[in-house]
């Protein structure tokens, strides 16, 4: 972490007896342009407004994906039985007309995996695995048809998938990743943008499970009120010409939502990071300045397809100052050192 040049009269010490500002609080107007902020007042407290405000000038961003990224398994499952339990509690059993869409969606998702050519072997550069899985974005159009179609989730409010992430992390049911909710809140003190990014159906649920962590933004797909999944705003601008509302299901999708993002916020070119887990982050993990690849075991699906196309990725006690992909299975193994202030 570098250290900042105070200018002598900022660094002057203030003076003890001085009787406090009303609340404890001072409008600080530093010898820069705005944006001003409110600090507590402290001895150094001008030092320490000066270290954010510069901090907080290098306007980094950190994009994670949710299932098994954040929460230790896939979540989808957990969604789905919530909305089920919400049919059975009206007189309603969906499992039958639930099980045949998932069952649809598995039998696709295998005909594409194993008729799709070249075959894994033989796909060994970034662009052809790229290619292999824009290709499927049928199977997951096709898929969110289906959902559409038998409405499991019509009348549910963004307020009560917001409540369900929440229960269901609080009974256990869906399990965090140790250190996640410690490492954002030091990412955001720190002056990180910070977003989740997620082909999940509901942000509402995202945010919720997440504990609505303040200074994170949700990028998900989201349940109208007569159970379409629509996608986010970011991915359907106002005044797009697109016939068809485009959903966040694939790699492609996630790419462009984030660099959307990025643009939106004037962020291109600032340091970026990204964590995931499966292939559908793979773009982004490519695309960004440092990527994080979030597993159980050192041969995942997603870490054996990086290194088939030549990408190292070394878990991260093993990873280098420069290396830009390593692996973990938790927060708390990532050392603060890799998000200072550059």
């Amino acid at each position: 972490m570098h250290d900042l040049a105070v200018p002598a009269i900022l660094n002057k010490p203030t003076n003890p007896q001085e009787p406090p500002a009303n609340d404890n609080v001072q409008l600080l107007k530093p010898p820069l342009s705005p944006p001003y902020v409110i600090v507590e007042r402290s001895p150094h407290h001008f030092r320490n407004y000066l270290f954010l405000f510069f901090l907080k000038k290098k306007k980094m961003s950190i994009f994670l994906d949710f299932d098994g990224t954040i929460t230790a398994k896939d979540t989808v499952g957990e969604l789905a039985n919530f909305a089920l339990r919400v049919r059975a509690a009206e007189g309603e059993d969906m499992k039958k007309e639930w099980d045949d869409v998932v069952a649809a969606y598995i039998d696709d998702h295998s005909a594409h995996v194993h008729g799709y050519r070249p075959p894994p072997a033989d796909r060994c550069l970034p662009d052809q695995e790229i290619e292999y899985l824009r290709r499927m974005k049928h199977v997951e159009t096709r898929s969110l048809g289906r959902i559409n179609d038998c409405r499991l989730f019509r009348g549910i409010s963004p307020a009560a998938f917001r409540e369900a992430g929440r229960d269901l992390v609080a009974d256990g049911t869906i399990r965090l990743r140790p250190g996640f909710q410690r490492f954002v809140r030091d990412r955001v003190k720190q002056g990180w943008r910070v977003w989740v990014l997620s082909v999940n159906w509901s942000a509402a649920f995202i945010a919720g499970a997440c504990g609505e962590l303040p200074g994170v933004e949700v990028i998900a797909n989201e349940v109208r009120d007569d159970g379409a999944v629509a996608g986010p705003a970011v991915l359907n601008p106002s005044g797009t010409t697109s016939k068809e509302p485009r959903n966040l299901t694939n790699s492609r999708d996630k790419l462009d939502a984030m660099e959307a993002v990025l643009s939106a916020c004037g962020l291109v070119g600032k340091p970026s990071v990204y964590f995931g887990d499966s292939t559908t982050d793979l773009e982004c993990l490519l695309a960004v300045d440092r990527g994080f690849v979030v597993s159980d075991r050192e041969d995942s699906s997603l870490l054996q397809t990086l290194r088939r196309i030549g990408e190292d990725v070394p878990h991260i006690r093993d990873q280098s100052a420069t290396g830009k992909l390593a692996w973990t299975s938790n927060y708390e193994d990532i050392p603060n050192n890799k998000f200072a202030l550059g």
